[in-house]
């Protein structure tokens, strides 16, 4: 039984729970720097779910910009932290780890009111960027690789 609780953990929990972290670490930095150039309301009061999402409505489109390009920075670098991690069973962690990010993002976007487009391109960002990050480390071992062996013939 320890056997197959490391492994569960060390193929799907670790690798997740990892990419999980990296991706939420560098979407929050994303969101904080935009909360200087749009700035809450002196007296928001953020326990007020009416006047979050009037807020949110007030802001012209291009505060979102900031946000979705760190979703798809977060959500691509926790792809390849997972990716990395998880081996074989990179897939399948990718999978989860997309499903748990759009999970946490249609709650962060209907919990502060994000317009229908701007849901429908967060959605796609946080579904699609994880695998575009397991793809680009997959990419880079292939080439890491055949550098290698390309050295080790010319040895």
């Amino acid at each position: 039984m320890n056997i197959l609780k490391h492994w569960v953990l060390k193929q799907w929990v670790g690798p997740i729970v990892a990419g999980f972290i990296v991706a939420s670490l560098i979407m929050l930095i994303f969101e904080w720097i935009n909360h200087f150039i749009f700035p809450k309301p002196a007296g928001l009061d953020l326990n007020d779910a009416a006047a979050v999402r009037a807020f949110t409505a007030s802001l012209p489109w291009t505060a979102y910009i900031l946000v979705f390009v760190g979703w798809a920075v977060g959500a691509f670098e926790g792809g390849c932290t997972t990716a990395w991690l998880a081996g074989e069973k990179q897939f399948g962690a990718t999978i989860v780890l997309a499903a748990l990010l759009v999970l946490a993002g249609i709650f962060d976007m209907v919990t502060i009111g994000f317009p229908t487009v701007a849901m429908a391109l967060g959605i796609l960002i946080l579904a699609v960027s994880p695998f575009l990050g397991r793809l680009a480390l997959n990419t880079f071992e292939k080439k890491k690789r055949e550098s290698m062996e390309k050295s080790d013939q010319t040895s």
